[in-house]
């Protein structure tokens, strides 16, 4: 018999083999996983990174390790930091000091300058800031326009010298671009110094300086005027504000070489009797040389100025944009009919503010007062006048004067191509018996926008009641909105 050697090679992939062919196993690989020291990275692929980040996930990528926290602070992410130096955050002001006040590029500062607390921490921020080698800007926003000085920093002979000193330090380190001092009548004495300094370090650079005050006292104050030819140097000049008491035709002229003006701010407190004043002619000269310069006009606390039928602050051939007069105590009508006649193609904002009250210069908008103070004046109401001939006019602030309800749909009527704002307190409106008259409605319709007048719980103390808080702490910030 014969037999036959069969293999599973042989019969192929039979299933019937008895020999089934073993499967070839597979190796597992194992996954690795990189160990590496993450915060061995070097600086440069940390600061890549970063860079690729919002400002918060930066902070947040920055908790994964000191390495990581320590290169979060370097120059390239803090270019515009907002210090604030309040009572309640002393502790956080202190940190950015220390960590960001030397690497900061454009640096604001906003602080409760009456607080000897808040000013011991500002004057370590400046000592830190003139030790910047990156600084191009410093502009102070103090809450008050008078500062109170730690007794360590004062001086018998010139208590504001220290802050002063500091500032000059930090002007001369390197070329600034914008210079603000915060409105502060103290510090604006030293000015020529500021200016002299700056012109030694590439004034070309220069293109904001804020040299305006607002006066701790209006009735005395010691007059910051200087000289207009100390802002020659300064060629790209684009913002700049000043007092009044420094304004004449020489200072308009010294700002011929800053061809790229763009604004022109002007603080109105008080005129001496020795003061020279500008002419139609310098401003015709300025407004043709700055064709595209907005000229603003602040009255602030000019209780004698703002009842001047012929105020000498204003002229016919400056380009205004907007006027304010804050806590002036009075309003004038003739004024605002010289606004209306003089800027009907250029003023935007219009703001006259002061507190609430039942007197009877409150009342001195109403059509029989107006008749009586002003036999030959213009009947019609004033500011319907000016919202009626100002083509161009976005914003009206109205408080401390009642007005009726029917004249204040007129003006948002008058103006509904060109109206943003319009701001009256709730208080000042003298309703309208009639139903056809809802102001909340039709000024709502025309804004775009919900619209009513402001609560009393909105206002600030200050125009509630005059004594019962601090005109600074209001008008500051629509102040220094002008530098920005």
């Amino acid at each position: 018999m014969l037999h036959a050697r069969i293999s599973c090679k042989d019969m192929g992939n039979d299933p019937g083999c008895l020999w089934p062919k073993q499967q070839k196993k597979t190796k597992i690989i194992q996954p690795e996983y990189y160990t590496g020291k993450w915060e061995l990275l070097p600086s440069i692929i940390l600061h890549d990174i970063y860079s690729l980040l919002s400002e918060k996930d930066r902070i947040n990528a920055s908790s994964t390790c000191r390495t990581w926290r320590q290169n979060l602070y370097h120059p390239r992410f803090w270019k515009e930091v907002t210090f604030k130096i309040y009572p309640d955050n002393l502790n956080r002001a202190r940190f950015f000091t220390t960590t960001v006040g030397r690497i900061v590029t454009h640096a604001v500062i906003k602080l409760n300058s009456l607080s000897v607390n808040c000013m011991n921490e500002f004057m370590l921020l400046l000592q830190q800031l003139k030790r910047n080698d990156n600084l191009l800007s410093l502009i102070l926003e103090p809450a008050f326009s008078h500062m109170e000085l730690p007794t360590k920093y004062v001086d018998a002979k010139d208590k504001e010298m220290p802050v002063a000193q500091h500032i000059m330090n930090i002007c001369a380190r390197r070329p600034l671009q914008r210079l603000s001092l915060g409105m502060n009548e103290d510090l604006l004495q030293h000015v020529p110094q500021y200016l002299h300094i700056l012109a030694k370090t590439r004034p070309e650079k220069v293109t904001t300086l804020g040299l305006a005050s607002v006066k701790d006292d209006p009735a005395s104050y010691y007059i910051l005027s200087y000289d207009g030819i100390l802002l020659m140097p300064f060629s790209n000049l684009q913002i700049l504000s000043t007092d009044y008491d420094a304004l004449s035709d020489t200072f308009l002229h010294s700002l011929r070489a800053a061809q790229n003006l763009e604004r022109l701010v002007i603080h109105v407190h008080g005129i001496w009797e020795e003061h020279c004043g500008t002419t139609e002619e310098a401003w015709r000269d300025f407004t043709e040389i700055h064709p595209n310069c907005g000229v603003r006009v602040s009255l602030i606390h000019a209780y004698d100025e703002v009842i001047d039928p012929n105020p000498p602050f204003l002229k016919r051939n400056m380009r205004l944009t907007h006027f304010r007069a804050l806590f002036c105590e009075n309003i004038n009508i003739r004024l605002l009919d010289l606004l209306s006649r003089y800027y009907e193609k250029t003023l935007r904002s219009f703001m006259w503010i002061d507190s609430l009250n039942n007197q009877r210069i409150a009342w001195n908008l109403s059509a029989s007062l107006r008749r009586n103070l002003y036999p030959d004046g213009p009947d019609p109401d004033p500011l319907i006048i000016l919202a009626w001939l100002c083509s161009e006019l976005e914003e009206i602030t109205f408080m401390g004067y009642k007005y009726a309800e029917e004249d204040l749909v007129a003006i948002a009527r008058l103006r509904t191509d060109t109206l943003k704002k319009l701001e009256i307190a709730n208080v000042d409106i003298l309703y309208s018996r009639s139903r056809s008259v809802n102001a909340r409605k039709e000024i709502s319709k025309i804004l775009g926008k919900p619209w009513q007048p402001v609560p009393n719980s909105q206002l600030h103390p200050v125009i509630l009641d005059p004594v019962e808080g601090d005109s600074d702490e209001f008008i500051s910030p629509y102040l220094l909105s002008d530098l920005r």
